[in-house]
């Protein structure tokens, strides 16, 4: 029964660009896209022997939603506004009428055997087939194309949008619930004015407090494209049933950078800068501390993260495929998220002073929040947490931006 139906497949895929196709041209193509797809889109997937994927492939190639830990890299060829309304988590712009010149910029480091997976508008859209052919074209050797595209993933999921779709939904005041997925205390020092805080480790408990409309738009943003929070608070959120959710990937990083409005404690922030601040260390003397309560002192960290003595621990809190994708040198990897604070309090060093640190700040954050509120940990006085923005390759070269203090 099986081979009936490949020879039925076979031969509807040969029929659909006529007797001038060879069986050698012939690929196995999904029956729901021989059965949607338009003949032009058909033709060029035949012709080029072009892969099509479904939507629970793209689903796990995305897999929590950022950019870093997809496991593909997903291609939007529609053009660049269509993209900015809503696009599937972690994908990048590439339209078909302006390869040429992004191309370059995006791709141009990308491993040739790196898998990638365009989507356009849906079946009758040809946009994602013809850059498929132009990306083999460049010596790609694993393209796929998610045909269904953007019409069928935005029934079936959340959807990413820009900063520029964000604050025009922001403007139109009652349109959306802005929701904050980070930890309370990085809500609590400075927000999207408007918005609400739901930490994505706590959402059951609020969860009852979500609109009763589950059609009503709901807009998580968290700590930029490295935070996995404002995915994981969209996730749940289609859990529930809710059918128009999006996710700000961007986040309150670029929302405060383009001088959207903020609740008042960045400006806070940034009045004491202007003053010099008073240096105080740690208790066993070796840090300083930073402005906000549990951090250290970003840019007198960074500055001497190479003659740390051996008393101070470096704490990577993300999971062990961020980690070994590239970490702080002589770090050590705990899992915080997937822990109570009961178990993180037994498996951090029991001696010396233990800084926490992740790809933004949030997730240490919280990891130090787990220990003083949930735990009310009796050493808290040599926990504490480095607040920045880290980006590490393998072989421990990094991109440091420590985090201006709130102030709190």
């Amino acid at each position: 029964m099986k081979s009936l139906k490949s020879y039925f497949l076979l031969a509807i895929t040969l029929m659909v660009v006529g007797s001038g196709v060879s069986f050698a041209s012939a690929v196995a193509l999904p029956s729901e896209f021989l059965s949607k797809a338009s003949p032009k889109v058909k033709e060029i997937v035949v012709k080029n022997k072009l892969e099509v994927v479904e939507y629970d492939y793209v689903l796990k190639a995305i897999g929590d939603g950022t950019r870093k830990n997809a496991s593909s890299v997903v291609i939007d060829a529609r053009p660049l506004k269509k993209y900015q309304i809503s696009h599937i988590p972690s994908s990048l712009a590439l339209p078909d009428s302006k390869f040429d010149k992004l191309y370059e910029g995006l791709l141009g480091k990308v491993a040739k055997s790196k898998e990638l997976i365009i989507y356009c508008g849906g079946y009758a859209c040809a946009k994602s087939p013809k850059v498929a052919i132009m990306l083999k074209k460049k010596g790609f050797t694993n393209v796929k194309v998610y045909a269904a595209g953007m019409p069928e993933w935005g029934k079936k999921n959340y959807v990413e949008i820009d900063s520029i779709v964000a604050k025009a939904l922001f403007d139109k005041k009652s349109e959306a619930l802005f929701i904050d997925a980070r930890p309370y205390g990085k809500f609590a020092g400075s927000t999207i004015v408007g918005s609400i805080g739901v930490p994505d480790t706590k959402f059951e408990a609020y969860a009852k407090f979500m609109p009763k409309d589950k059609k009503a738009m709901i807009i998580t943003f968290c700590g930029g494209y490295a935070c996995h929070k404002s995915h994981s608070v969209a996730n749940k959120l289609v859990k529930m049933g809710y059918t128009n959710v999006k996710v700000y990937a961007a986040g309150f990083p670029e929302w405060k950078k383009s001088k959207f409005p903020i609740t008042g404690g960045g400006a806070k922030a940034a009045a004491k800068k202007t003053s010099a601040p008073k240096i105080t260390m740690s208790k066993s003397g070796v840090l300083q501390k930073g402005a906000d309560s549990g951090t250290v002192d970003g840019e007198w960290f960074k500055a001497n993260l190479s003659k740390l003595p051996k008393s101070v621990t470096l704490v990577d809190v993300r999971d062990p495929k961020d980690f070994a994708s590239g970490s702080l040198p002589g770090a050590i990897n705990i899992h915080a998220e997937k822990m109570t604070p009961e178990q993180l309090a037994k498996a951090i060093p029991q001696k010396g002073d233990v800084v926490f640190f992740c790809g933004t700040g949030t997730r240490a954050m919280e990891a130090r929040g787990f220990l003083e509120e949930d735990l009310e940990y009796p050493q808290i006085d040599r926990i504490w947490y480095f607040d920045a923005n880290i980006a590490c390759d393998k072989k421990g070269k990094c991109k440091i931006e420590p985090n201006e203090p709130i102030g709190i």
